[in-house]
């Protein structure tokens, strides 16, 4: 599986070897170790004079093109993130732009965030002097444009706000990303204010202006790594994307008998039930820390046979009354719909009846695309078959079809490569499966027993 490539961009008359003090904690740290991240750095022409007349000093804009050649080549695939000091993030930035630009901005989905260091999104002051003392020599393009409200760049974050911080959604000319960044405390070259930019996720960091990147290697606790190293391992999220921490399924199904008459009395006219199967299932959602969308979010379960019986859920439903008209008078779909917040636990809890009779026993889920699950968890509990003496005429199995296919034939394509080993268990009539760092898919388990003799 391709881990998540973070790729360093370095700043104005700088190059990689700035990040070699965060690169050397990184490398040596077991808990990003464990993460499996691949580190690189991008490194492009820059200079404050170019002596020689037969050489230029690329552009921002140039430098963002090389670094997207840059991730074609070495990143073509996988996760992404992007780390930038001072002109680096401009960089990022300009790439990022580009792509909005070109029409291409579904190729950004894959980058989980970007992070920037003392990035001058409103310009630097501090080379004012300096520029006029040399303002005879050919004009600079990467200084120019680090001036205080520069053009170019300001272009650049105007296509930022409105295609990546803005976003609702992916398509060619929108794409959310989120940003986390930092200024330094003591930073004279850019100040607070620039830094900040438009962007909400902001902090200061100990140090000036290079040395922000440069924690005390005896400090363990060092804040200029710590921030690092948590925007890595937890990123924070982005207004029109859920973080979700953990979703947990529980899926226990019991025989029944059929003869015996059940009735539901939640729908507006009872309804008599027979069902030669009952389950309940249990869903816990525990939304990150970092979770930044408030979309309301919808979790439904349709029975299409059978009927459903809500047991508990938490807080208060918001669904629409004519979403809840089908529950109401057939009994056959319910839909808990809640604004979530972040660091919070939401659970519902349904009893099925008839949902899982022959040819029916298999449960799927199609995750959502504007959601970041950092560990899907399944359990299915069958041991009241074991129990009644059933057997297993298919084995329970657990399918994570990755495509992003709403269509929901996908689930009888079902491909060995596709499947996810169960974790160690005492017996196989409960089973659970998990499935890490999943966004879009569909999770598809499908099992069959046979009646005893």
């Amino acid at each position: 599986m391709i881990g998540t490539t973070v790729v360093f961009v370095h700043g104005f008359i700088s190059g990689p070897d700035c990040w070699k003090p965060f690169l050397d904690r990184l490398s040596a740290d077991t808990e990003v170790l464990a993460q499996g991240f691949r580190f690189l750095c991008y490194t492009y022409p820059t200079k404050f004079l170019q002596l020689d007349i037969t050489r230029r000093i690329p552009d921002i804009d140039e430098c963002g093109r090389g670094l997207g050649d840059f991730i074609e080549n070495e990143a073509p695939e996988g996760s992404l993130m992007l780390v930038g000091h001072s002109m680096g993030g401009l960089v990022i930035q300009s790439y990022l732009a580009s792509k909005i630009a070109d029409q291409r901005a579904q190729d950004l989905e894959r980058i989980r965030s970007v992070i920037m260091f003392a990035t001058p999104n409103r310009g630097a002051t501090i080379l004012s002097t300096v520029r006029k003392l040399f303002s005879w020599l050919r004009e600079n393009e990467q200084e120019k444009e680090l001036q205080v409200l520069d053009k170019e760049v300001a272009d650049t974050s105007d296509i930022i706000i409105r295609g990546l911080l803005d976003a609702k959604t992916v398509n060619q000319s929108c794409c959310p990303i989120p940003f986390r960044v930092f200024w330094g405390l003591e930073d004279d070259v850019v100040p607070e204010v620039s830094a900040r930019g438009p962007f909400v996720e902001a902090s200061p960091l100990p140090g000036g202006h290079s040395d922000i990147l440069k924690p005390d290697p005896k400090d363990p606790r060092d804040q200029r790594y710590i921030a690092l190293k948590n925007a890595l391992l937890n990123p924070v999220g982005h207004p029109a994307i859920y973080e979700i921490a953990r979703f947990e399924v529980n899926l226990s199904v019991m025989p029944a008998d059929p003869n015996q008459t059940t009735t539901l009395r939640a729908t507006n006219v009872p309804i008599e039930i027979h069902a030669d199967n009952i389950a309940v299932r249990d869903v816990k959602l525990v939304f990150s820390k970092q979770n930044r969308c408030r979309i309301p979010y919808e979790q439904m379960y349709r029975s299409e046979l059978g009927w459903v019986e809500v047991l508990s859920y938490d807080g208060v439903n918001e669904a629409a009354e004519e979403t809840m008209s089908e529950y109401l008078s057939t009994g056959r779909r319910y839909t808990y719909l809640f604004t979530p917040d972040q660091d919070k636990t939401y659970c519902m809890k349904l009893r099925i009846y008839n949902g899982f009779g022959a040819e029916q026993r298999t449960w799927h889920n199609h995750m959502k695309q504007n959601a970041r699950y950092k560990l899907f968890r399944f359990t299915l509990n069958l041991k009241a078959y074991h129990v009644a003496g059933y057997d297993f005429s298919i084995e329970p199995t657990l399918y994570f079809h990755p495509r992003k296919i709403m269509d929901h034939q996908l689930c009888t394509f079902r491909e060995p490569a596709d499947i996810v080993a169960p974790l160690p268990a005492p017996n196989n009539w409960l089973r659970s499966w998990e499935v890490p760092s999943v966004q879009g898919g569909v999770v598809d388990v499908v099992w069959d027993v046979k009646q005893p003799a």
